[in-house]
């Protein structure tokens, strides 16, 4: 990171008063002990053993949530049973997720900085809370955005659950700014007025996460750590 760049995270960061996490890769690995693979596959088979064909695409596809959201296109009526599966299998693998190194000094230094967090995700709520009880900072959160039941079309890059997170804290969406790795993330953000961190850890990530909309990059939690420290000495 470039002194300039570095001058523009903590600036963006200074003007926020609600820290937005994106759970899978900003706070953990959530499938790094149970592969999203795996999941996938199970839910796959699940849908095959219901006699429902699979389009090529969705046949190939290896993360779970994106078998869930085509399944609600193109077998709606199955569309609850697998989203039950897909939840069952997160709260497996919430028990096995490894924490982001640097999660707990973001959180903490939020936190000291008079600033709001809220986790929201496309993973469910329930999965969401585990993770963050094991961890021991569930009493830091202002709130959990988990995974809409039933309403796949209202995940990420719907800007839903940040504007929901808004509610939550009363804090309007121009002073939040969400940290994620994902081009969804980044649509999120843009779509609900608020500004974007981008978790990037290799220059083509950084690209695609810029070219979705992200204000900054950073390449670890540990830099977005400093940067709130940074702050609190302004």
């Amino acid at each position: 990171m470039t002194s300039d760049d570095r001058a523009h995270l903590i600036e963006i960061i200074d003007a926020a008063r609600l820290i937005l996490l994106d759970f899978d890769g900003p706070v953990c690995s959530i499938f790094a002990g149970l592969p999203a693979p795996v999941v996938a596959e199970r839910l796959k088979s699940l849908l095959i053993t219901r006699g429902t064909h699979l389009p090529a695409e969705v046949a190939a596809l290896d993360d779970p949530l994106k078998v869930f959201r085509r399944t609600a296109e193109f077998a709606p009526d199955q569309a609850d049973m697998i989203e039950a599966a897909l939840m069952a299998a997160e709260l497996e693998a919430a028990e096995v997720a490894e924490l982001t190194q640097g999660i707990h000094d973001v959180i903490a230094e939020s936190v000291a900085t008079g600033r709001r967090v809220v986790i929201v995700s496309n993973n469910s709520e329930p999965a969401i809370k585990a993770v963050c009880d094991r961890a021991g900072f569930s009493a830091q959160l202002s709130g959990i955005v988990g995974r809409p039941t039933g309403q796949p079309t209202m995940m990420k890059p719907h800007p839903r659950p940040v504007l929901l997170a808004c509610e939550i804290t009363g804090i309007t969406p121009t002073d939040a700014v969400l940290v994620g790795d994902s081009d969804f993330d980044m649509q999120a953000a843009t779509k609900a007025g608020s500004r974007s961190v981008g978790l990037a850890e290799s220059p083509a990530k950084a690209n695609a996460l810029r070219n979705a909309g992200a204000d900054a990059l950073i390449s670890s939690m540990e830099e977005l750590a400093t940067a709130l420290k940074c702050v609190a000495d302004l």
